[in-house]
């Protein structure tokens, strides 16, 4: 289970900081995309991510916290999750994009953060 835990902790903290990057740099790419010819649609990697950094969540945080008994990390990360389902499936088609990746930026940043922490305490646990 601690090394499902370390590689689910891992993978968020990769899926996040990819979606973190994502979100900084796609104004600027969808901004040259008229340039090439090409739609400016990007719904299929919105749902990767989703997906991205929903598992990592279920698989890292939910038994870190039953074997080191923090909340913090699973707090962090339930708010993390839940900012970015409302930018990517409320604040994106009701507010636009802008709403969108400042609440996708925050919520990149709190499950980093919610990841960080986790492995941490997960490192100091005993092994099981």
């Amino acid at each position: 289970m601690r090394q499902l835990i370390r590689f689910a902790d891992y993978a968020g903290m990769a899926a996040s900081s990819l979606c973190l990057v994502h979100c900084l740099a796609m104004p600027l790419v969808l901004a040259a995309f008229p340039l090439l010819g090409l739609g400016g649609e990007h719904h299929a990697l919105h749902d990767l991510l989703l997906a991205g950094v929903t598992v990592p969540v279920l698989l890292a945080l939910i038994p870190g916290y039953l074997a080191h008994r923090d909340k913090g990390p699973l707090m962090l990360g339930s708010a993390g999750l839940a900012l970015f389902l409302l930018a990517v499936l409320v604040a994106g088609p009701t507010w636009g994009q802008a709403a969108e990746t400042a609440l996708a930026v925050a919520s990149s940043v709190l499950l980093l953060m919610a990841h960080r922490r986790n492995h941490v305490f997960c490192r100091r646990c005993p092994a099981s």
